[in-house]
Parts: structure tokens; C-alpha cells; sequence
């Protein structure tokens, strides 16, 4: 009886050691929308893939990142309030929006997650019948995910939206460096933390290839990917990644 007591305690404090080591593994935490995390069947995002990148036994993965979700929605729900309450020093946050700013918001259904385009202060009050909601602009709500994240002791990664299935005049892959893609940059620029363009990346990708290779990347529409494409689109972030040594997200790169 005594030995077995001795063995419970044993593997008591085997499994407590365990979870404690665990606790310890900094964590990365993805926020977005589609693009980075959807339902895994026929469409999938390029933050479930990323994984196959990472050694799972040196850092944690919480890919938080909802279908539908704007900058905006995102903190109306309550999602980045989840995300920030949960983080701790030496975290990651890869934060990557852009599909779906682009209404004018109001009060419709329409508008309910537009925001206000570009990177400055300026806002518009909304009047719901549950009460006003004060709308800012993409790089208002880019600037608190990165305040807050710092604010934690956690590192912010910013990232252009992936690239729509959209060719130019010039049979190009059309790029967002005219609007979300540059305001995501001048934001990390401005803030001073990483800034990865994935859009232009894999808009490179894309463009070796033909255009019935890039429509067998994605699903029904001209944005979201099935698995072949989120594990191009996964790939691009780790090379973006590796150009920037100093990301200190590199050393738990497998």
C-alpha cells in the first residue's frame, strides 16, 4: 500500500511538472478572418496550416481567427477581449484583416463591420438601438491589437490580407498595396513592430504559375482557398518570416 501511495505521488507530480512546462511554452495566437482560419473541409485558412511549420513541443497554437470578422467586429464581439486577456509575456499575436473592412459602415446589415478607410484618427458614431458605437478606421483597430499586444510583454506579427484570385490588365496578380495591404504596413511601420507582406508574396507564387493552377488553389469564389492553397499561403509567411531574422517567432520554426 505505502509503495503505491509513493507511485500516485509520483506520477501526481509527473503530470503537475507536465502542465507547468506546458503553461510555460509561449503561445501564438492568430486573429483574423477566413483566410486564416475556416471550416477545414473544402476551404481552409492559411493559419491552420501553419503548424506543419512550427515544433509544437517549444510553443502553443491558438488560431483564433473567425470567418466574417473585420478589424471592427472583431472588438465589437468581444473576440480581441478574449485573445488579450489570455496573454502573457514572450506570446505572439499574428493579426492579418482585410476582406472584410471595405463597407461603408452603418447601421444596415451592409455596414454592420465596415470601417473607415485608411490609417487615422478620424471616427463616426453609429446609432444602434442598443445604445452608439464609435467606428474607426482600419488602422485605429490595427494600432490597439498592437498597443494591447505589447501592453502584455507579447510580440505583434502584422500581415496584408492574402491575394484574392484577380488578375490586372497586365495578367498580374492584383495586389492590395493600394489600401490594406499599405495601411497594414504603415501601421507596423508607424508602431514599430514586424510586418510580413503575404500579399505580395504569394501574388509572386501565383504569378508563375497558370491561371488554371491558381483557380485550383481556391474554393467557390475568387478569396477563400482550399488546403492546397492555405499551405502555399502558409509557406509564404515562413519565408517572409525567415527574411526577418530578428523575429524572434524564427526560432521555433522547426
Amino acid at each position: 500500500m505505502k509503495r503505491l501511495k509513493i507511485a500516485v505521488a509520483l506520477v501526481t507530480i509527473a503530470v503537475a511538472g507536465l502542465a507547468f512546462i506546458n503553461q510555460q511554452k509561449p503561445t501564438l495566437y492568430m486573429v483574423g478572418d477566413s483566410t486564416m482560419h475556416n471550416n477545414d473541409k473544402e476551404l481552409w485558412g492559411w493559419g491552420t496550416t501553419i503548424v506543419d511549420h512550427l515544433d509544437l513541443s517549444k510553443i502553443n497554437v491558438v488560431n483564433s481567427a473567425t470567418a466574417g470578422r473585420s478589424t471592427r467586429t472583431f472588438v465589437k464581439e468581444g473576440r480581441w477581449a478574449k485573445v488579450d486577456s489570455a496573454l502573457k509575456p514572450g506570446d505572439f499575436v499574428i493579426m492579418g484583416f482585410g476582406h472584410n473592412e471595405g463597407s461603408k459602415p452603418d447601421t444596415t446589415k451592409g455596414g454592420y463591420r465596415g470601417v473607415l478607410k485608411g490609417i487615422g484618427e478620424d471616427s463616426v458614431v453609429l446609432n444602434w438601438a442598443k445604445g452608439p458605437e464609435t467606428v474607426h478606421t482600419y488602422g485605429w483597430y490595427l494600432r490597439k491589437f498592437i498597443r494591447d499586444t505589447k501592453a502584455k510583454g507579447a510580440t505583434p506579427i502584422v500581415v496584408s490580407m492574402i491575394p484574392r484570385r484577380e488578375w490586372d490588365k497586365d495578367g498580374k496578380i492584383v495586389l492590395a498595396n493600394k489600401d490594406y495591404g499599405l495601411w497594414a504596413k504603415q501601421v507596423a511601420e508607424q508602431e514599430g513592430v514586424a510586418f510580413i507582406d503575404l500579399n505580395t508574396i504569394t501574388a509572386e507564387k501565383y504569378n508563375k504559375l497558370t491561371r488554371d493552377e491558381v483557380f485550383a488553389l481556391f474554393g467557390t469564389d475568387h478569396t477563400h482557398t482550399n488546403k492546397a492553397g492555405a499551405v502555399i499561403n502558409a509557406q509564404s509567411f515562413v519565408d517572409g518570416l525567415k527574411l526577418q531574422p530578428s523575429i524572434t517567432l524564427n526560432n521555433y520554426l522547426k
